[in-house]
């Protein structure tokens, strides 16, 4: 019989905890609360306080930033659609199952 407080259950009913379950396969316990801007902002100053360093010149540093933002952008279309894709399999299985999984169409 499960013990947990459904209060519990739905506290870890967090998208950033079921995008680390499905790309880690564990529980990621790091929840940020910070609006997507401000996360964005965090992760990205870095490299750019980097590429500036390594590239004085204007366009030198365009070029480069250019180069990281296209790879970047793949990246991030090819998880968008896997992750759409999974997403789309969690709801074909919520509504096409009704006994732990298997499938009855």
């Amino acid at each position: 019989m499960l013990n947990t407080p459904i209060s519990e259950i739905y506290a870890r009913t967090n998208l950033q905890r079921v995008m680390g379950f499905i790309l880690c396969g564990a529980e990621d316990s790091k929840v940020s609360e910070e609006p997507y801007d401000t996360r964005l902002t965090k992760a990205t100053r870095p490299i750019i306080n980097r590429l500036e360093g390594i590239y004085p010149n204007a366009d030198d540093m365009d070029n480069a930033y250019t180069d990281l933002s296209l790879a970047l952008a793949e990246f991030q279309n090819v998880y968008m659609e896997i992750g759409m894709k999974a997403g789309a399999r969690l709801v074909h299985q919520l509504l096409y199952t009704d006994d732990g999984g298997a499938i009855h169409e």
